[in-house]
Parts: structure tokens; sequence; C-alpha cells
């Protein structure tokens, strides 16, 4: 087997089980952290306001390391201090100190064992065979996301939430360290292997070569055209994943009933990658992020007209089938077009750009809804800014996969 799907393999380890503690499992620890503080759902979600704003400021910097550093190391260091800050929480006195652990390790643990650097590493052991890889990798946070909070929950109901994160604590190095110290390594060069397996090297192309001048692409319009897009899709996503259960639940529909819309969310999100991973090779990919925004706007727009469970299953179908499509499409795109060698930097400077936009999106939807008593306002502001983001990325001119 071609040593690249190993790495693969163990990125897709490494994404969901940092992915499903940092984002999945945050919620899991809101009610039983906040009521022994007493502390207030606001004071709780501070941890995610700051750990966003703190990843704005590093994400750039964050991308520049990965690119230049030892893939290995570094998500070494981020696997044990991801141990270190579930430590850190589990002897937490005040919701302030957990506050503080979580908005300070979390922007460095997330880009390092997240689409950042997990991504960087793929794209730099495929060419041909990228779209795919990076699909299957993307399954790793659709796995984690159902695994690791149920894991999480089981160990608080049995041990409590500060014994849960202790042995969460002790799971995550014992698990990730020796599995990346074994099998990751930057290149394929580093074990005189080259990109697909291929038994000769490709022609070397100036977005392969190490020495690549990072691009100008604050000023590069496909920076921006891409970015807009792929802003627009985390953003309208986090507000449905943090809304569609209110929005059921205020539709007359039962608690079990408006839960499984979650899982219904999810197991489309699984399934939208594994689609994706099949037909990779043939997949357009400035088309996957086209239908990605049109699987957003429309279940959303029919929200606001169309009120019955049935309506609302569909609705997060195509939302989980969007964010199964997206993510490995936009590192295919930023990999295809900038090449792997600036990978990290260029998403980097990119997540600074769609952060602030889902840190805007998810509080614009709960104002709205405050304002004027429904989510039809908010839902079509997202349809509205799918189509825009649409129709900037129509002109988008995507390269030619050397064949």
């Amino acid at each position: 087997m071609f040593h690249g799907w190993k790495v693969v393999a163990v990125c897709m380890l490494v994404f969901g089980l940092a992915n499903g503690i940092t984002a999945y499992s945050y919620g899991v620890l809101v009610f039983p952290m906040g009521s022994e503080f007493g502390a207030g759902r606001g004071e709780m979600m501070l941890g995610l306001t700051v750990s966003s704003f703190i990843s704005i400021l590093l994400a750039p910097l964050l991308g520049s390391v990965i690119d230049k550093g030892q893939a290995r190391l570094l998500f070494s260091g981020a696997a044990l201090l991801l141990g270190l800050e579930l430590l850190l929480i589990s002897f937490a006195g005040s919701v302030w100190v957990f506050v503080a652990v979580f908005a300070l390790t979390t922007p460095l643990v997330s880009t390092m064992l997240g689409p950042v650097g997990t991504n960087t590493v793929v794209a730099r052991w495929f060419a041909r065979q990228r779209a795919r890889a990076l699909g299957i990798l993307a399954m790793g946070t659709s796995i984690g996301g159902l695994l690791v909070p149920l894991l999480l929950q089981t160990l608080i109901d049995n041990l409590g939430w500060r014994e849960a994160c202790r042995w969460m604590a002790l799971l995550v190095p014992v698990l990730l360290v020796p599995c990346v110290m074994l099998v990751i390594r930057n290149r394929p060069e580093d074990m005189g292997l080259h990109t697909d397996g291929d038994a000769v090297a490709p022609e070397k192309t100036a977005a392969q070569d190490a020495s690549t001048p990072m691009p100008q692409v604050f000023r590069d319009i496909s920076f921006w055209r891409i970015s807009l897009a792929v802003g627009v899709l985390m953003a309208a996503f986090t507000a449905a994943l943090s809304n569609l259960v209110p929005f059921a639940l205020g539709h007359g529909v039962a608690g079990a009933q408006a839960a499984a819309l979650m899982s219904a969310l999810a197991a489309a999100g699984l399934g939208g990658k594994i689609l994706f991973s099949v037909f990779a090779t043939r997949i357009d990919l400035k088309l996957a992020l086209l239908t990605a925004l049109l699987l957003v706007a429309l279940p959303l727009a029919s929200l606001t007209v169309w009120h019955a469970y049935a309506s609302m299953v569909a609705a997060a179908v195509c939302l989980g089938l969007a964010s199964g499509a997206f993510l490995p499409a936009w590192s295919a795109l930023v990999a295809r077009i900038y090449g792997p060698a600036v990978f990290g930097r260029v998403m980097g400077r990119m997540q600074s750009v769609t952060i602030p936009m889902v840190m805007v999106g998810t509080p614009a939807t709960g104002y709205l809804f405050d304002l004027t008593g429904s989510y039809d306002t908010a839902f079509l502001m997202f349809t509205v800014a799918a189509a825009v983001a649409m129709a900037a990325l129509l002109p988008l001119r995507v390269p030619e996969l050397p064949r």
C-alpha cells in the first residue's frame, strides 16, 4: 500500500478526535459545568467566542509554521497540548478558568490538528488522487462528531465531568502521538517516494517546489471568491446547526423528533463526504462548491414557507450533504490553484476571512429571531448571501490537473 494512504488514515484519526473534542463536545460540557459553577449559557459560550477571535489572529502565522515545520513534531505537540487542555479543565474552579484554558489552547490545537494542518500534509502526498484523499480525510470530522461526544457523555454519566476530562486527557496523547510519530512524514520525498505512489517522479512545477514564494493572496480575486463561498457555507451551516432544533420545537415538533434532525444532518454529512471521495477524480471542484451553496440556499428558503416535519428532514439532509461536500472541495480547490508548497499559508489566511463571517452569522441569527419572533429573516439572509457567493464564484478559473 502506498504510504500516503496511511498518512490519510492517521490524519483522519487526528482530525476526527481533535474536532470531536474541541467543537462537537463543547456543548456536552456546557450543562454539567454550568450547573456546578452557576454560570449561564452566555458565560459558558465565551470560550468559543474568545477562541474564535484568537484563531483569526493566529491562523495566518500557524499556516506558515505548518508549511515550513515538521508535521510529526507539530502534530505530536498539539496532541499533548490538547491532553493538557483537558487536564487543566478538569481542575477548573470557575467558569473563567475554563474559558481562559479553552480560549488560549484551542486555536493552536484546532489549527494544527484541524483542516489547516491535516489537509496540508495530505495535499503534499497526492496530485491526481488529491481530491479523493482529502474527501476521505474529511470523513474524520463526521465520524469524530458522531462518536466522541457519545464517549464523553458516557464518561460524564458514569464518572462526572471532571473525571471524564481526565480520562480523555490520557486517551488523546496515548492514541495520537504513537500513530503520528510512526506514520506522518512531511512529503513522499522524505521516504524516497513520489506523489500518488508513482514509480517516476512527476515533473516539478512551481506549485510543488518547496521554495515557492507566498503569493499575494489578499490581492488575488480568486482568493476572495473562494473565501466568500466558504465563509457563507460555514456561517450558514453553523447557524443552522445551532438553530434547527429550536426552529423545529417552535413549530410544534416533539423533542425526540427535533433531536433526530441533528442525526439526519450528521449522517448526510458523512454520506456527502463518502460520495465526494468515490467520485473525486471526476468532480468539478468549482461545481462542487456551487452545488453546496445551492444545497444551503434552497432548504433555508423552503423553511420560510413549509413547516412540516418532512420539510425539516429534507432540509437537514440537504444541509448535511452540503457540509460533506464543501470541506474536501475547498481544500482540493486551494491546493489546485496555489499548490501544496504554500497550502498551509493560504488556508491560514483564508481562515482569517471565513471565521469572522461565522462569528457574525450565528449571533445575527439569534438577534433577528429575538427581533422578529421568527427565523424567516435570518434564513432569507443566508439564502441571499449564498446567491451572492454563487455569483461571485462563477467566474473563478480553475487550472486543469496535470496528467
